[in-house]
């Protein structure tokens, strides 16, 4: 009975009310404005570049909540968009940037210091 109660409640929000709400994830009233107005702007009609209005939008909000990936895309996207939060890099690409970052540190101290180069004597007498 509880769970039918539970899946009754969530019906009653529209579609686009779950997808803010999913979106916004716990955020404070300031973020999920925030999300409401750049949810906004992200479902428009890619033809007309109008916002969607009524079943249109609903249809769209629904396919992206229902749709795992693009929600967590749209979750990401909002908080990278509306708090700042950086793009996110692979474990895998950690790595290389790590020894990048070293390098160009290397090179700049290098370029830095004044004084012979480290080439040595000069050996032809």
């Amino acid at each position: 009975m509880s769970l039918l109660l539970a899946v009754g409640l969530g019906g009653c929000a529209s579609p686009c009310e779950r997808l803010s709400k999913g979106v916004c994830a716990g955020g404070d009233a300031d973020y999920c404005a925030a999300v409401d107005a750049w949810l906004a702007t992200r479902l428009v009609d890619p033809a007309t570049k109008e916002p969607l209005v009524g079943e249109a939008r609903d249809q769209m909000c629904g396919a992206i909540y229902d749709n795992v990936e693009m929600f967590y895309a749209y979750q990401f996207k909002a908080k990278q968009k509306i708090l700042g939060e950086p793009d996110f890099i692979l474990a895998s690409q950690k790595k290389a940037q790590e020894e990048a970052e070293a390098y160009e540190e290397a090179s700049k101290k290098i370029n830095e210091e004044p004084g012979e180069s480290p080439g040595g004597a000069n050996m032809s007498d």
